[in-house]
């Protein structure tokens, strides 16, 4: 049987400081990575990093633009020279501000969200591919919603939580551009796959009862997800235990697109 074993095998994530992005980066120090946890904003990452203490593996916090090419090569740098060849990357950054058809949309509001939901992936994967000298696993974290609409009903009453209609298409662009990088970086020894959470939201996003009852009304378990449980995949996922996986979108939503 292929191994879970990642102890000591260097990894990247972005978007280390958010809801997903620690619980990502905790499991893979736990499981005894080195993760070179990345974001634009210092605070969070060391605070990432004291949470880390006592596990086998380091978090290596390091603020970055995933836009800016050479604070990315620093970085980079810097986790080969603590920790050793890149092995494994996980594009989980996102930004993009709430709108809604009919009139709510703003063209440059949507270019922004293309941006750094789509096209930075695809420039980073292409980079981060080229450093990847003996071989690697990348992880593009798509959603759901890259596979099928937000259903309007479940956000009629709590309209601050819906997903913009940029944020669908980004998803459903990342998961046609993981098939894509998958074919091409087979022969360099790259796999290259996917996750899409489902209901998964925030601490803050879950103080609001009424919003997360109407969500887990929807999902045949009957609850949200937790971040730890997408954590999870990712480790799989960077593993040699899905050695033989590629292109592949690994759904972690509790049964919503189901049904």
């Amino acid at each position: 049987m292929k191994s879970f074993d990642v102890s000591g095998r260097a990894f990247g994530v972005t978007g280390a400081g958010g809801h997903l992005g620690q619980a990502m980066t905790l499991a893979l120090v736990h499981a005894g990575a080195h993760v070179l946890a990345l974001g634009r904003s210092k605070a969070p990452l060391d605070a990432l990093e004291e949470a880390s203490q006592g596990a086998p593996g380091r978090v290596l916090p390091f603020a970055a633009d995933i836009h800016d090419r050479a604070r990315m090569d620093e970085a980079l740098d810097h986790l080969e020279e603590e920790a050793g060849p890149l092995r494994g990357w996980v594009n989980n950054a996102y930004s993009g501000g709430a709108a809604s058809l009919m009139g709510g949309l703003d063209s440059e509001a949507v270019k922004a969200t293309l941006d750094t939901g789509l096209a930075a992936v695809m420039t980073l994967t292409d980079h981060i591919a080229g450093r990847m000298q003996q071989g690697g696993a990348i992880v593009n974290i798509a959603s759901m919603y890259g596979m099928m609409s937000p259903q309007p009903g479940a956000y009629r009453a709590h309209p601050q939580f819906h997903n913009p209609p940029a944020y669908g298409a980004a998803k459903a662009g990342i998961l046609q551009f993981t098939r894509y990088a998958a074919v091409h970086l087979a022969s360099k020894g790259i796999r290259v796959n996917a996750v899409s959470p489902g209901a998964c939201p925030s601490p803050g996003v879950q103080e609001d009862r009424a919003f997360i009852e109407a969500l887990e009304k929807r999902i045949p378990m009957g609850r949200i997800g937790e971040a730890d449980e997408v954590a999870g995949s990712i480790h799989f996922l960077l593993s040699d235990a899905s050695t033989y996986m590629t292109g592949h979108n690994l759904v972690v939503d509790g049964g919503w697109t189901i049904w």
